[in-house]
């Protein structure tokens, strides 16, 4: 009974603490250079803002825009520098984002639980 009951607590417990960024993924995918799992977590548009190119786009040619950012910068390194909230109807992360010696700044804002905007830009 103590073992079941100790189940539920750390059952509820990682519920209770789990958040609506999937920071994880977002580390992983930016030093991966996959643009289709970050750009997937989006619903069907996403406002996209690459070094200044901004635009709302479908998630087919987000990705492709995504993927030329990667391509012109590949194998980079990834640090969150702020985590958001950790619930929430709105929520931003920002990390950076480092490839041939340059740094970039890329702000991940979700709403509701889906990547809503996605901004890399020069640091």
């Amino acid at each position: 009974m103590n073992s079941m009951l100790s189940f539920l607590t750390g059952l509820l417990l990682i519920l209770k603490f789990q958040s609506d960024i999937p920071y994880a993924t977002i580390q992983r995918s930016m030093e991966l250079n996959d643009a289709k799992t970050i750009i997937h977590l989006a619903k069907e548009k996403i406002s996209l803002n690459v070094q200044g190119k901004e635009s709302v786009y479908p998630i087919a040619q987000a990705e492709l825009i995504l993927q030329g950012f990667f391509t012109r910068y590949p194998k980079g390194s990834f640090v969150f520098k702020f985590k958001g909230k950790e619930s929430g109807e709105d929520n931003y992360t920002v990390g950076t984002y480092t490839s041939k010696g340059e740094n970039f700044r890329s702000t991940f804002h979700f709403r509701t639980g889906k990547l809503e905007s996605l901004s890399i830009t020069n640091e």
